[in-house]
């Protein structure tokens, strides 16, 4: 494996959230460089990485090829996005593959997701019909057949659901209306003017684990949550059982419950999902190190520390380790390893003074203590001593460094590892603020043995292809008017 796959892997993983246009003129330079490992490092990622944007990027940038293996491969993995983000692989002027593979997303949507959709996020939906010509009313499909009906049609039966509901003066009927149509109960509740509390039970009831999890805080203001506990208790069990809510989402959910409006029990009750959920998470078995810059400007870093370190403590066999590098370096020591524990234990800490990057190095080495990988969290500024190159010289063989860059100063400290022949890792978000996406793909960097391993891994996949029945010139028939 040569060292330029590294290299562009290393690239890749790069954190462009909210940034897809600058993704993608990295992603179209790989793409060109080296097809076939882009495309099968589109595979994996499609499964193993976390940020929405390269998600879209990587299909955007296969359909854009000149190669058919390569647009067929985005034809295939386009089908595994969800709505939100297939609707924005599609550009301003799509290829025939790519209209192709959206009418057979389309024509393939469980029935759930796509009344959503077509509730929800109608106009998405049908300027996705109107830019790729896609046939609907005429066509032999009953889904595209279904988006006609509602979309383009004057008189849709779905969306007409809104006014039956406002009509409906009991719970009985709502339910009925509600199980006839098969609206999601979210996209109905605004419909009812007279949410009765029955009527609340039984929208409560037909919601998914992940719809109520959405909907805590506005039934909360409602006040529908306490009389629904034991319903809500049911829900947040199965919470921890599906697979279609992961840990940063429930972790994101509980941080942003509104403790005015959601009842002390139920606060507590999603604390012990997110536990459950956490202790049924793959557990990284390293012996973590968390080093972060504390000096002027990196206010970010001290941040990002909270929550990179609380999401591995969650998902450790072990707590991390957790030093400061600055003037006067400290060992983070809180009562709970949570986002909360740590916001309390940094509580006095204020970022000010130069950067002598070695200084947690220095404090770690000196308490003696087991560390096996090392993540380093600051700009790369450094200005002063014990400098960290120099310190890392006597840290154990084979200490694994992850050096993640935040904004700020210049990068000095990647040339200075360089120069001391320092094996690393990088990892470079380009933002002040680091959302769950990106703390994510941290923690997927760290279990992971290695890029080497990693890319090998990449490389033992199989290229994702267009099932040979849809490349027949009749696949999609379109019925006569």
């Amino acid at each position: 494996m040569s060292e330029r796959e590294l290299q562009i892997w290393s690239e890749l993983i790069r954190v462009p959230h909210g940034n897809i246009q600058g993704a993608l003129e990295i992603h179209r330079k790989f793409r060109d460089e080296n097809p076939l490992f882009y495309c099968k490092l589109a595979s994996w990622y499609m499964t193993e990485g976390t940020v929405r944007d390269h998600q879209v990027t990587f299909v955007r940038t296969l359909f854009e090829a000149e190669q058919p293996e390569l647009r067929g491969a985005g034809w295939s993995l386009l089908q595994d996005l969800p709505f939100y983000l297939m609707q924005q692989v599609v550009m301003e002027k799509n290829p025939r593959t790519l209209r192709s593979a959206v009418i057979h997303y389309l024509a393939n949507m469980e029935e759930r997701a796509l009344r959503y959709a077509i509730l929800r996020q109608a106009k998405l939906l049908k300027r996705l019909v109107k830019r790729l010509h896609i046939p609907t009313t005429n066509s032999d499909s009953a889904e595209l057949h279904l988006i006609g009906q509602e979309l383009f049609h004057p008189n849709p039966v779905i969306r007409s659901v809104f006014k039956r509901l406002a009509e409906a003066t009991t719970a009985a009927e709502v339910v009925s209306i509600l199980k006839d149509s098969r609206v999601p109960p979210m996209a109905a509740i605004s419909a009812i003017p007279g949410r009765t509390p029955e009527i609340m039970t039984e929208l409560i009831k037909m919601m998914s684990p992940n719809e109520l999890l959405q909907s805590l805080n506005s039934l909360g203001n409602m006040g529908y949550l306490k009389p629904n506990m034991p319903i809500i208790r049911g829900k947040l069990l199965k919470a921890v059982e599906d697979k279609r809510i992961n840990l940063g989402r429930l972790r994101n959910i509980q941080r942003n419950l509104d403790v005015e409006v959601v009842p002390p029990e139920l606060l507590v009750a999603v604390r012990k999902a997110t536990v459950a959920k956490t202790q049924k998470a793959r557990k990284l078995e390293n012996d973590i190190t968390i080093l972060f810059d504390t000096s002027g400007s990196q206010e970010h870093s001290i941040e990002a520390a909270k929550q990179i370190g609380a999401d591995i403590a969650a998902k450790s066999v072990k707590a991390p380790l957790m030093f400061t590098c600055c003037n006067t370096p400290t060992e983070i020591l809180p009562k709970e390893y949570s986002y909360e524990g740590l916001e309390a234990a940094m509580s006095l800490l204020r970022a000010q003074g130069g950067t002598p990057l070695g200084s947690g190095l220095r404090l770690l080495k000196r308490s003696g203590k087991r560390v096996d990988t090392v993540i380093l969290i600051s700009d790369g500024g450094e200005n002063g001593t014990p400098f960290f190159a120099q310190e890392w010289a006597g840290m154990p063989p084979g200490t694994r460094l992850l050096f993640i860059r935040l904004p700020g100063d210049r990068d000095v400290i990647t040339m200075a590892l360089h120069n001391a022949g320092i094996s690393f890792e990088k990892m470079q978000i380009d933002s002040t603020s680091i959302d769950q996406y990106s703390i994510d793909q941290v923690a997927r960097f760290i279990g992971q043995a290695s890029p080497l391993e990693t890319i090998m891994e990449i490389m033992e996949l199989p290229l994702p292809t267009r099932p040979e029945a849809t490349l027949k010139a009749d696949y999609w028939r379109v019925r006569a008017e």
